[in-house]
């Protein structure tokens, strides 16, 4: 995924190459409009070449509407795919099965309690489906080579991860892992059963490290680490469960990738390729879950398009203070310093925050 920037461009850069950057993606349902404000942000500033991106959940709807909307005209048509993928997202809110049976927020809370998704929506319709239909060119994405895709799903029976690669790529496979065990049936895969990725990888690091040899990795979160204030209502509450169980196994993720890189430093750790590139590698993130923890939590299952272009305006203003912090900065340089905080394992050289 590759393209020359346009001569000149914004404040007169001028690249002989783009500048490789891989993507990770986190999942938080319609919060996944902050991620699309991102994307839209770097697709607009034309300097980056994608290796490989990850996702998981919205991270991976966001993923691969990019990727398939890249190869069919670039940039400006992965802008468009992902707009035309968030627009009719605002347009399912309006027919979800709580909100069309006329149920005040109450008693839709109250319901999504007792009934499962079995009970409410017995024939297993997801008009997503048709979506990705539209938007999405999976032989084309089977195929292809220039660009790695790591998709996170949890295989229901064993509770351990899938990483749909490209060649594995399926709506299916998408549904898969954006399947919340409270909304939807489990999607069949090859005789498995799948549910939600974010349960297991959220977004998939260690596959985007190891299989990519791209060193900078854009982590895009929305899901918050830490929170402010005590949740007291029963509604909070499970949200923050929630937002604990999909947050860990990021947490999980960067302690692995930190120990990988740690042995990798060793004087044996150099004689391998892989061992130099997971030393060499860099992390980056741009962190929106302090701003998203502020919303209301039903905001993640029941948007409307006001809310979604509120996040994607949070979005692109927190690409823009990344890319305003790089200039000149680490994605800039040939050889670039090590980050200032040695501490960190691997090394997190810019946060952003909005």
């Amino acid at each position: 995924m590759a393209t020359e920037p346009a001569e000149g461009g914004r404040a007169g850069r001028r690249w002989r190459r783009p500048l490789r950057l891989n993507l990770a993606l986190q999942g938080g349902g319609a919060h996944g409009a902050f991620t699309w404000g991102v994307l839209d942000r770097l697709l607009e500033d034309e300097g980056f070449a994608f290796e490989g991106i990850s996702g998981t959940s919205a991270g991976a709807l966001n993923a691969v509407t990019l990727a398939s909307g890249w190869l069919s005209g670039g940039p400006a048509a992965a802008r468009h795919a992902l707009a035309t993928l968030w627009h009719e997202v605002a347009g399912l809110a309006r027919f979800s099965p709580l909100r069309a049976g006329g149920m005040t927020q109450m008693a839709a809370d109250f319901a999504a309690q007792l009934l499962s998704p079995y009970q409410l929506n017995p024939l297993g319709l997801n008009p997503l489906r048709k979506i990705l239909g539209q938007l999405v060119d999976f032989e084309r994405l089977q195929g292809e080579r220039g660009v790695a895709l790591f998709i996170a799903a949890t295989d229901l029976r064993s509770g351990a991860a899938r990483i749909f690669r490209n060649r594995e790529l399926t709506a299916d496979a998408l549904l898969a892992s954006a399947c919340l065990p409270q909304l939807h049936q489990a999607v069949a895969i090859d005789g498995a059963a799948y549910w939600d990725g974010g349960f297991v990888s959220n977004p998939p690091l260690v596959p985007l490290v190891e299989g990519c040899r791209t060193r900078d990795v854009l982590l895009v979160q929305i899901n918050p680490t830490r929170v402010a204030a005590l949740p007291r209502s029963a509604r909070d509450i499970r949200n923050r469960m929630s937002e604990i169980v999909f947050g860990r196994p990021l947490l999980a993720e960067l302690e692995m990738l930190g120990e990988r890189a740690r042995r990798a430093r060793s004087p044996l750790g150099w004689w391998s390729r892989a061992g130099r590139r997971l030393a060499r590698h860099r992390l980056h993130l741009i962190d929106g879950g302090a701003v998203l923890a502020e919303l209301d939590p039903t905001t993640k299952i029941d948007p409307d398009w006001a809310l979604l272009l509120q996040l994607r305006d949070l979005g692109r203003a927190a690409a823009e203070a990344w890319l305003d912090a790089g200039r000149g900065g680490p994605l800039r340089r040939r050889r670039p310093p090590q980050p200032a905080r040695a501490d960190l394992r691997p090394p997190l050289s810019r946060v952003v925050k909005p």
